[in-house]
């Protein structure tokens, strides 16, 4: 057999090791402890309060999948890799505290989707993953912080495809800690703006609001979009949300915000858009990956432009154009038919 496959596989099927070892190191903040310089086994254990062995025999394992360097010496360094999983905007540290925390066991049982389709998450734990994180606050507010970082990351590219000009409100459904919102606000001085959610959704929203310096344009309003969305405004923004429910629950959550919509609203859905086919490259990890979690998950999916819009189309909403970003993530765009 082929060496470079046979090491590639091994990486593959030994996955679940590295995971663990990365979640490790990004709960003790070693990627952050190292970013100023190599430091050693000893120093790191000190600081972190582990001890010095066996953090050593993480580190040098780690360093074989490329998260840090060993120096002559026997000091750890930092490289690229270790950058992105550091406690700073737009980093991967939230993803990697989150995903294993929500979704490990669950994909312990991934044979359940193939065999039903149906979340695995919701077969192993009783209850659905919202219902997880309204009953544990300290769930809740990792959760958040990986979608705030994860939104840092493109938050940028979606405001540069905005066109809110003339308009006065948008709502961001769903919206959570309130990110992209607080970008849209910076970059569009004349609008308002409401953020909407469950209230566990929302417990961190209005300091970040306040940390973003505009807090006073925006309101945050607490409920459940499968029963009402606030009405009045002139975009309904819906960020990563349709992909979390299969097509009846996404259906049901544009159904509500065709209620609230005006006949000059516009709903704007901030979605990767699933390509025709699969190929190996970083672009089709990234959603392809996301697809299967979504099924883990929620028993949902990613969707093509063309299952948008008929979603839209049974909601009574009319799919009119989608707006590419510089990022994996469209604007999928609907008004009211």
């Amino acid at each position: 057999m082929d060496s470079a496959a046979l090491d590639r596989a091994f990486q593959l099927v030994s996955g679940f090791r590295s995971t663990q070892m990365v979640v490790a190191v990004t709960q003790l903040k070693i990627p952050d402890l190292v970013a100023a310089g190599p430091q050693s086994a000893d120093e790191l254990a000190a600081a972190t309060g582990v001890q010095a062995d066996p953090l050593r025999r993480v580190l040098q394992c780690l360093v074989t999948v490329g998260v840090f360097t060993e120096t002559t010496d026997g000091r750890f360094a930092a490289t690229p890799i270790s950058e992105c999983l550091r406690d700073q905007p737009g980093s991967m540290r939230g993803q990697a505290l989150m995903l294993p925390m929500e979704s490990y066991a669950a994909y312990g049982d991934l044979l359940h989707c193939l065999r039903t389709g149906e979340s695995a998450f919701e077969h192993v734990f009783g209850v659905t993953h919202w219902e997880k994180l309204a009953l544990d606050p300290e769930r809740s507010s990792i959760f958040n912080a990986a979608m705030q970082s994860g939104t840092e990351r493109i938050q940028a590219a979606v405001v540069a495809a905005c066109d809110f000009q003339g308009l006065r409100s948008f709502i961001d459904v769903g919206g959570g800690r309130g990110t992209l919102t607080a970008a849209l606000l910076k970059s569009n001085p004349h609008l308002r703006a409401a953020v909407f959610d469950l209230p566990s959704g929302l417990a961190e929203t209005e300091a970040l609001l306040k940390a973003q310096g505009v807090d006073d344009r925006c309101e945050l309003v607490s409920g459940n979009f499968f029963e009402s969305v606030p009405s009045g405004h002139d975009v309904y923004l819906l960020k990563q949300i349709v992909h979390d429910w299969n097509d009846e629950k996404a259906t049901e959550i544009l159904v509500t915000c065709r209620k609230a919509m005006g006949p000059g609203s516009r709903v704007i859905l901030v979605e990767r858009n699933l390509p025709a086919r699969a190929e190996e490259s970083a672009a089709a990890r990234a959603i392809f990956m996301t697809d299967i979690q979504m099924l883990v998950m929620f028993g949902s999916r990613e969707r093509t432009e063309a299952e948008y819009g008929a979603l839209m189309h049974q909601a009574g909403l009319r799919l009119t154009r989608v707006i590419p970003t510089d990022s994996i993530f469209h604007l999928i765009e609907g008004v009211p038919a």
